[in-house]
């Protein structure tokens, strides 16, 4: 009997072991209400100080700020090391920060800035402002705070002594605010001068701008809240700037070169703080000048440079200047048919290219002497890399080029750089590396690892994810395919397609998961495949690529999609007749120009806020691609979907926000009236109150949605 009991409890804890080590079911709750605990541990917010004797990188999991040297002494500083210097009680070491000096650390909260003394332990607050001011912009001198509320810009002197730059917001005036609706890379209306003595700001009048209604049905009586929104081909918004002069309390009006409708972007003070420099842009974004303006008068001093394209030119960053080089700025520019910067002198003189070569370069690393280093694609997009360029001899580098998706932050004396990496298999890695020469024009020897996640995903459920090409006519596709755990070629699995397939949205990538959304595992677990393509028309593959489908929008990008579709029915672990197809916002438009385009090929389609018409979405995405409806009638009448509803044979659900400003509800409206003149059923899927996204708790009900819909129809 005691053997026998001996026996049971082994065979107990062998069972209870094999239990334990079976990995959790990855669910829907978990990709969609807690997200951020399966997003990898990452290396962030890394600086060097100034004499590059250390850098700092912030730990996000304990909150903590990271100082290492070279040398490999590490340094922690903790919310209790800096409280008594914030002269508040923290949970964290605040994640924004900057270097003063070398051995001195700037940190922003929600309501203050204060410095902290490495050494001493010790240091004050420099400034600080209430709480509750909406969108501060924080002076580079620390001696004060801009904002904008009720359309009017304040300037806080010291934080506290009020100073109104502008009297006349409301009534469709709105000053210090992002304009054109965010579009060309703006983010933002209040710009400081680097000496902190001026500031420029956006005056936006829309008053002539037609308003759309979003209807509120939160309250007893539904209400309507009316939106400015500037419909293509219809009247825009005129945008102005001007600068405010903190001592002399004058503000200046900058001497505007174009016609009322142009568009003011790429915002970009000298070092000096007496010049200002602005990208004119035509309205119909063909026609771009970068202007030279006097700071203290507002006055236009000359146009440095123009760039004209017969598609269309689209400055999204301001030009760079160095420390270094005071005199010389650097102009990102797609002029020559990919992603390159240039030098110029401040009097507009082309000193040459800082980069060259079939490539984009997505990311400027800095300058350090005559080494202008930078990230850039590699392998048609999927990669990205670390190079640099010699402005003296012109020779080009790398610093890491393996296969993956690599940045870097470069010391200020060019001795190291931090690198960090991530590939389909690797949730991260940061490595110290010494920019010392390989042999040959290389540089980059690693001096140590400096850090490794791991995989949030180890202990659940999860299939492969396979990045691969399809290629055809010498043109490559980026193609990736999420597959469940017990994927078994041998036997068929239905797909659904996911898809954007629009501009400034690149889906498949050389990171970890290949980009895949955590809902799509999910899905692959019970028993689908999930495929992504890139097509013509998104970024990250050249100037051609990306404006192949310049007034056409539509059409030869679901020509690209169906080489995705081709290849998946030659897929022997595919049904080639459970096929579906499922977008958001223009992956919206897509899957529903897909499901008309071809009915025979689709089972199911799922489109959540598309657009129906472009005629009804904003000016300045749409009249980029498409020019005006009233130019380019073809073109809006080949991509209105209404037009083709009659196609549908199978099963379409359409998804909309009843609040949503960016494609507005009247878009997939206009759809379902289409439908029932033509006697068409579909499905239509409402979430009232919800803008262009649906995010959580209700996300869990829009996917479990959308899954439902795929089992229903897709089976």
């Amino acid at each position: 009997m005691k053997h026998l009991k001996m026996l049971l409890l082994c065979l107990l804890a062998v069972v209870s072991t094999g239990l334990w080590a079976q990995k959790q079911e990855f669910t829907l709750e978990d990709a969609l209400l807690t997200p951020r605990k399966f997003i990898p541990e990452a290396y962030l917010n890394i600086q060097w100080s100034p004499s590059g004797a250390r850098w700092a990188h912030y730990d996000a999991v304990k909150g903590e700020l990271v100082l290492e040297t070279p040398s490999g002494s590490v340094q922690r500083i903790a919310a209790s090391d800096v409280e008594k210097a914030a002269g508040m009680t923290l949970k964290a070491v605040p994640p924004t920060y900057g270097w003063k000096d070398a051995g001195t650390l700037y940190f922003r909260t929600a309501d203050r800035v204060f410095e902290y003394n490495i050494s001493s332990k010790s240091g004050k607050v420099v400034l600080q402002w209430d709480s509750d001011l909406p969108s501060v912009v924080v002076s580079p001198a620390f001696d004060g705070v801009a904002y904008t509320q009720g359309g009017n810009v304040y300037y806080l002197k010291g934080g506290s002594e009020r100073i109104a730059l502008t009297r006349d917001g409301g009534q469709g005036i709105v000053n210090g605010e992002a304009v054109h609706r965010n579009e060309f890379g703006i983010t933002g209306g209040i710009f400081f001068s680097p000496d902190g003595q001026k500031i420029a700001y956006y005056r936006k009048d829309e008053s002539m701008v037609g308003h759309y209604p979003i209807v509120e049905t939160d309250a007893r009586i539904a209400t309507v809240k009316e939106i400015p929104y500037p419909m293509a081909g219809e009247k825009s918004e005129e945008v102005t700037l001007h600068i405010y002069d903190t001592r002399t309390g004058e503000t200046v009006q900058v001497a505007k070169q174009g016609q009322a409708e142009d568009y003011l972007t790429a915002i970009t003070w000298d070092p000096s703080s007496r010049y200002l420099y602005i990208a004119e842009l035509t309205r119909d974004q063909k026609h771009m000048r970068f202007n030279k303006f006097d700071a203290a008068s507002g006055a236009f001093l000359k146009t440095l440079f123009h760039e004209d394209s017969d598609r269309w030119v689209e400055p999204e960053e301001p030009a760079l200047f160095f420390k270094s080089r005071p005199n010389e700025l650097f102009w990102r520019s797609e002029r020559d048919g990919n992603v390159h910067y240039y030098r110029y002198s401040t009097d507009g003189q082309l000193l040459g290219k800082a980069t060259d070569g079939a490539i984009q370069v997505e990311r400027v690393i800095g300058l350090v002497g005559e080494k202008f280093f930078y990230v850039a694609t590699a392998d048609a997009g999927l990669d990205r890399t670390v190079k640099f360029t010699d402005l003296k001899t012109g020779d080009v580098g790398f610093v890491r080029s393996e296969k993956g998706t690599w940045d870097g932050y470069v010391d200020p004396t060019g001795k190291y750089m931090v690198c960090t990496f991530t590939d389909l298999n690797t949730p991260g890695r940061a490595e110290l590396v010494s920019l010392v020469k390989d042999g040959r024009r290389n540089l980059g020897k690693t001096v140590r690892e400096l850090f490794s996640a791991a995989n949030p995903l180890a202990d659940y459920k999860i299939g492969t994810v396979r990045l691969g090409k399809i290629i055809r006519d010498n043109v490559e596709y980026n193609t990736r395919l999420v597959l469940p755990s017990n994927f078994d070629p041998t036997r068929r699995y239905p797909v659904l397609v996911y898809v954007y397939g629009g501009p400034h949205l690149q889906m498949v990538r050389n990171v970890f998961r290949g980009g895949a959304d955590l809902w799509m595992h999910v899905l692959a677990e019970k028993g689908y495949v999930i495929f992504t393509m890139d097509n013509r028309g998104t970024p990250a593959r050249g100037f051609d690529w990306e404006s192949a489908v310049h007034r056409r929008l539509g059409q030869l990008e679901v020509k690209d999609q169906m080489l995705g579709i081709e290849f998946l029915k030659n897929q022997s672990f595919v049904y080639p007749d459970r096929i579906a197809v499922y977008g958001w916002s223009y992956g919206g438009f897509m899957s529903i120009s897909m499901m008309l385009a071809h009915p025979e090929v689709f089972k199911a389609c799922v489109a959540g806020g598309p657009v129906i018409d472009w005629k009804w979405y904003e000016v300045m995405y749409t009249e980029r691609y498409m020019d005006t409806p009233q130019d380019n009638p073809e073109g809006y009448a080949a991509a209105r979907l209404t037009d083709k509803i009659g196609a549908l044979k199978n099963h379409m659900l359409v998804i909309h926000g009843t609040a949503d400003p960016t494609v507005v509800w009247q878009q997939s409206q206009e759809l379902l009236r289409a439908a029932i003149d033509e006697g068409i059923q579909m499905d239509y899927m409402i979430y009232p109150g919800h803008e262009h996204n649906v995010p959580a708790p209700d996300r869990l009900h829009l996917f479990t949605k959308i899954f439902d819909y795929l089992d229903l129809y897709n089976r």
